[in-house]
């Protein structure tokens, strides 16, 4: 009798086992994860690791893209932190530039730059808790050309965003929607015959990132001959 009773005892509690592991079990084999155990999208800190090899040639390509901040109906933006997926889409602008048919500025605009003068830095800003990033980018524009004089005279108080590319192909973008760059011009005409003429710009933006890549490229090429165009498939 005791035994029938130990034997019973013994059916009951592996019955009641089974019992309460039979959700947990019908979650893993319909594909459901527990809840405790979902693994964590969005921004997240992550190991920086360097290949052994990597091409890292320093500087920019000769030439920027400026836009006025008044000019576009549309711009591309950054997500907001819980918007972003993962750590590249946090730093990564989506979006084109769009602009208005009865707007006065109807593309971006190219500007030359000397080979070797356009610049990039970024230096940390602002207290412990409120820290943000100031972006300075310069670049020089030679000669003593009266258009440049004009558009020295135009921009100096007209805040926008520029493009720039790095020596790996890829574009970056100083100003954000409703933190566009400020652009400051100053110019040297030189002394010596040997001196060189122009204008140096200074541009300057206070940003969350350290930098600022665009998804969709801009056609530089297109905006340089004039054929660019927001309409997609066009230039742009």
């Amino acid at each position: 009798m005791k035994r029938k009773l130990f034997l019973f005892c013994i059916v009951a509690a592996v019955l009641a086992a089974a019992f309460c592991l039979l959700p947990e079990v019908a979650g893993s084999t319909s594909g459901q994860v527990p809840g405790d155990v979902l693994m964590a999208t969005g921004p997240a800190f992550a190991a920086l690791k360097w290949p052994v090899g990597r091409n890292n040639m320093g500087g920019f390509k000769g030439y920027l893209i400026f836009v006025p901040a008044d000019a576009p109906s549309a711009v591309p933006e950054l997500p907001t932190w819980d918007e972003a997926a993962d750590n590249d889409e946090l730093v990564t602008a989506s979006g084109t530039f769009a602009f208005p048919a009865e707007g006065t500025v109807k593309a971006p605009l190219y500007l030359y730059s000397t080979d070797a003068t356009v610049g990039y830095n970024v230096e940390a800003q602002g207290e412990p808790d409120g820290i943000s990033y100031r972006q300075t980018l310069t670049a020089f524009f030679p000669g003593n050309m009266k258009e440049a004089h004009a558009f020295a005279a135009l921009v100096k108080n007209t805040p926008g965003y520029y493009i720039f590319e790095d020596s790996d192909g890829q574009q970056m973008m100083i100003g954000q929607k409703g933190m566009p760059a400020s652009t400051s011009v100053a110019f040297a005409g030189g002394q010596a015959r040997a001196d060189r003429r122009g204008h140096t710009f200074t541009i300057t933006a206070d940003s969350n990132y350290s930098a600022v890549f665009l998804e969709t490229p801009i056609d530089v090429d297109a905006v340089k001959d004039g054929s660019w165009s927001s309409s997609p498939g066009v230039g742009g």
